[in-house]
């Protein structure tokens, strides 16, 4: 059994919550799993907050709110696909990707993708 490290780092121009931010990160994360047909995948965060939100029944009538019921319609077609908590600290990947997107914000995608891929690890930092 084989293992996946994705990884992107990128900027996007706009005026959010951290939440919403961390939120927009892994709506474009599973986007990006739908379309190169991965399966399997378990996206990683480090926003409790989130994780939380999606596991709960109901979603605020927020701009996050919206993000969360964005993502379960794309859930909703990819049961594989799990979320999970992770402390920054424990994932090295993301914290560096993070601490580099901070001083030279780029959109390269750092992959190497096997033909079987089993989980994928994504945390964009803005």
């Amino acid at each position: 059994m084989g293992q996946l490290l994705l990884g992107k780092s990128g900027y996007l121009h706009l005026s959010a919550s951290s939440l919403e931010a961390e939120t927009i990160a892994l709506l474009e994360a599973i986007k990006m799993a739908i379309s190169n047909g991965f399966h399997s995948v378990w996206f990683e965060t480090d926003c409790k907050l989130l994780v939380d939100a999606l596991s709960l029944s109901t979603v605020p009538n927020t701009e996050f709110g919206d993000l969360v019921s964005q993502y379960r319609i794309l859930l909703s077609t990819n049961f594989d696909f799990t979320v999970s908590f992770v402390k920054r600290q424990a994932s090295k990947v993301a914290h560096n990707i993070g601490r580099a997107s901070l001083s030279h914000p780029s959109t390269y995608v750092f992959n190497d993708i096997p033909s079987n891929m089993y989980s994928l690890f994504m945390n964009e930092m803005h």
